[in-house]
């Protein structure tokens, strides 16, 4: 048998591989850890407020044919989001403060998800798009910034037994991506810049340095 025939089956049997696989993804609920960012800690005080539509967002597919029914990542954007903002700020609990005494009101929402998978794409690949707007706003909901954050997460089928394994997976590295822009783009956005100096220019203001880093482990994204 020639080099070119050998080549030729097993590119067939390549496609043919995750062609199965990712005809097997139906329903997925995202899990993970999102790892912690290695920021000092700047001295606001906020609430995280989401919607019940983002605690349980559940992504369901209308066109026939694609590899995915649904997939549910509610929880684990909320734990995102809640994992950096942690270590960013300091996170009060409105309801239980009552008095509203905070800095900000960090509201997130999920602009757009976007998926693809093998058979969409001929690659050896299943990628994940996501797009969140955040309102940010002060006690008395006077805004004060509204920050769009994308991020994106691939992963190859080579390494993955499913396709539910390889969507969780992708979507992780999205959100790990998200949490990246937002512990490094946070403390540099103009609204919260003048923030912060307003803040430090206070007498007896802590004026450690609030320079942003990455998450550890962050995933390199192309």
């Amino acid at each position: 048998m020639s080099t070119r025939a050998v080549k030729s089956i097993r590119t067939t049997l390549v496609l043919l591989c995750a062609g199965l696989l990712s005809a097997c993804a139906s329903s997925v609920v995202v899990t993970g850890n999102i790892p912690t960012p290695l920021i000092p800690k700047l001295p606001l005080t906020a609430t995280m407020t989401y919607s019940d539509e983002f605690r349980r967002y559940n992504y369901e597919e209308k066109e026939k044919g694609r590899a995915l029914k649904n997939l549910e990542f509610g929880k684990a954007q909320v734990s995102m989001f809640n994992s950096v903002f942690r270590h960013i700020l300091t996170l009060v609990d409105e309801a239980e403060s009552g008095s509203k005494q905070f800095d900000l009101r960090i509201a997130p929402q999920l602009l757009d998800f976007q998926y693809s998978a093998p058979r969409d794409t001929k690659l050896n690949l299943y990628e994940v798009w996501l797009k969140y707007r955040l309102r940010i706003t002060d006690a008395q909901d006077g805004e004060i910034a509204d920050w769009v954050v994308k991020g994106y997460g691939k992963t190859p089928t080579a390494t993955l037994s499913s396709a539910g394994t390889a969507f969780n997976s992708a979507t992780n590295i999205a959100l790990r991506d998200v949490g990246a822009q937002l512990s490094i783009g946070f403390a540099r956005q103009d609204a919260i810049a003048k923030l912060l100096d307003a803040k430090t220019a206070k007498p007896g203001a802590d004026e450690s340095v609030v320079e942003s880093a990455p998450l550890t482990g962050q995933a390199e994204v192309n």
